[in-house]
């Protein structure tokens, strides 16, 4: 009887004590490798960071500190100043609590680090997106989500994301500052190459492509601009009149001319094309490029060919945009 008595007195004491024991066990080294940044524990801590250390056993230790230029912060009661560049916050911490130690300022401090201001880390994302601007990368940030924080593509943006690489980016794949990368950012959004959703680094700009356009004017039903959806694919001149409704009475569907920016000049190359022919299954349809203007004149016209350039700019300035989400006023074939 008293053995059973003395060992439920025991078991009592043991879950009396139980907190006061685990508190004891998570001091020290451990309560400060439990001090994640509120924006996510894997950040690392970069200059112009604002920090936030918090001791409870000795507040005027801690406190708000700027990150120097040369990556350090300086802690009251410290002779020298403890790095901060490239840790985490739960590293500085553990960083800051040995520093402590060493210095006889405490015996086993809790140190806990925040991160209450994000500079030291950016990402730049331009282009085609809502808010293209400089923003903190406070975590591990994806090709995808980079695009979201810039409030997504718009409304018929291109699919080609470039990703020009920082120093970070440059150190950590081992390529060159500067170095490109390309990724298919229509494909990407449709799960078809999850790969290709890399994570960005501290100094990368993020360029999301405008859409692709190709123009149809003329004798057609509707002319105007349409957007390349898939700009890999490309439109051909007769996927490009079936966007257009067709021709109209008057058509001249033999005489038709592709206008195309040449690459030697700013001049435009004139590329004949009978897209009745093309209909018919009798030459190879065309591949338009982007910002190509397909011009099918009316039947009879003398003056087709001189009329070009007018055709051009009001291709530019005057027809309406579809698939992009706006409209403009559109050409009388």
């Amino acid at each position: 009887m008293k053995t059973r008595l003395t060992a439920m007195m025991t078991a009592l004491l043991v879950m009396a004590m139980g907190p006061a024991l685990v508190h004891a066990q998570t001091s020290g080294a451990t309560a400060a490798q439990l001090a994640p940044s509120e924006a996510g524990k894997d950040y690392t801590i970069g200059a112009g960071d604002v920090i936030s250390v918090s001791i409870p056993e000795a507040q005027e230790f801690g406190g708000k500190f700027r990150v120097s230029d040369s990556g350090t912060v300086d802690i009251p009661g410290l002779a020298s100043s403890v790095n901060a560049v490239g840790e985490t916050p739960a590293e500085l911490a553990r960083s800051i609590r040995q520093a402590l130690i060493d210095a006889k300022q405490l015996r086993d401090p809790k140190v806990t680090v925040f991160v209450d201001e994000f500079h030291g880390r950016r990402i730049t994302v331009l282009g085609a997106v809502t808010k293209p601007a400089v923003y903190p990368l406070d975590h591990r940030t994806t090709v995808l989500e980079a695009v979201s924080m810039a409030g997504g593509a718009l409304p018929g943006a291109g699919s080609a994301v470039t990703i020009v690489r920082g120093k970070a980016s440059a150190e950590a794949t081992g390529t060159a500052v500067g170095s490109v990368q390309i990724i298919d950012l229509a494909r990407l959004s449709q799960g078809e190459d999850p790969a290709a959703n890399v994570e960005v680094q501290n100094g990368d700009v993020i360029s999301v492509s405008a859409a692709q356009i190709v123009y149809v004017v003329g004798a057609v039903i509707k002319p105007g601009g349409f957007v390349m959806s898939n700009p890999s694919a490309g439109i051909s001149v007769v996927q490009a009149i079936a966007m257009a409704e067709g021709f109209n009475g008057v058509a001249a569907t033999n005489r038709a001319v592709i206008m195309r920016q040449s690459t030697n000049d700013m001049a435009r190359q004139e590329i004949s094309v009978d897209i009745s022919q093309m209909i018919g299954g009798k030459t190879a349809d065309v591949l338009l490029a982007p910002n190509d203007i397909l011009y099918v004149p009316e039947s009879g016209a003398k003056k087709a060919l001189k009329a070009l350039g007018q055709v051009a700019l009001a291709a530019a300035d005057g027809v309406a945009i579809y698939g992009v989400g706006y409209r403009a006023a559109g050409i009388s074939p």
